[in-house]
């Protein structure tokens, strides 16, 4: 998919966006594309291992063509440590000063939670993935493994999705907004994308002009 892309727009700006990688380490994707690290470092400087659930080799070969075609890679994913503090404490626990690290249009993130779309998502997949941490007894343990005192709240679930989506969402709008005629292809998971209300309508709203919501595709692979 991504070399076909490139083939259509051979001179075009393109640009691929990756879940896995969080924002904190894209000094890594760029040392990796610039040829200063090997696809060994890059796995180290990113803690893969550490902070992604799929294996490195999976995602091998889009690090391979991109650098192979000259493809920008962008870190899209919220820090494991701030999505952490989300999951004890809420946004509060966060902080102001690190939300709008990733919360870039506070006013436009407040007002898409009365959107029936959204109203929707939550109720269709958060709420089912919630169920479902809950069944497995993994609620008491944040994403960097830290012990809860008791199952972490739905709101601290729902504000850490949230958060997840919405700093996907921002990052790929940043780039579209830099490169009005550029293509970003964002290889995130299904659960961030069903019903269009994840990360795709949060990205549409942050695109400027009138045309956002007609400028995202999705595409679900193995659905």
């Amino acid at each position: 998919l991504i070399r076909s892309l490139r083939a259509a727009r051979p001179d075009g700006q393109i640009a691929v966006g990756l879940e896995a990688v969080q924002r904190k380490f894209q000094p890594a994707l760029d040392d990796y594309l610039a040829g200063r690290i090997d696809e060994t470092e890059l796995q180290v400087r990113t803690e893969w291992q550490k902070r992604w659930f799929w294996p490195f080799d999976r995602y091998l070969p889009v690090f391979t063509l991109c650098r192979e075609l000259g493809i920008r890679l962008l870190a899209l994913n919220v820090d494991s440590e701030d999505l952490a503090a989300v999951e004890r404490g809420g946004y509060p626990e966060l902080g102001m000063g690190r939300l709008t690290q990733y919360v870039t249009d506070g006013a436009g993130f407040a007002s898409f939670a009365s959107t029936t779309a959204f109203k929707e998502y939550v109720a269709y997949i958060v709420r089912p993935s919630y169920a479902m941490h809950e069944r497995m007894g993994i609620l008491k343990t944040t994403i960097t493994g830290q012990t809860l005192p008791e199952n972490m709240s739905f709101r601290n679930f729902l504000s850490g999705r949230v958060l997840w989506d919405e700093a996907m969402a921002a990052a790929s709008a940043s780039w579209v907004n830099e490169n009005p005629k550029g293509q970003l292809i964002a290889l995130i998971g299904g659960d961030h994308v069903k019903f269009g209300c994840g990360v795709p309508a949060r990205c549409a709203r942050q695109i400027r002009g009138d045309n956002g919501l007609n400028s995202v595709r999705t595409l679900m692979l193995n659905p």
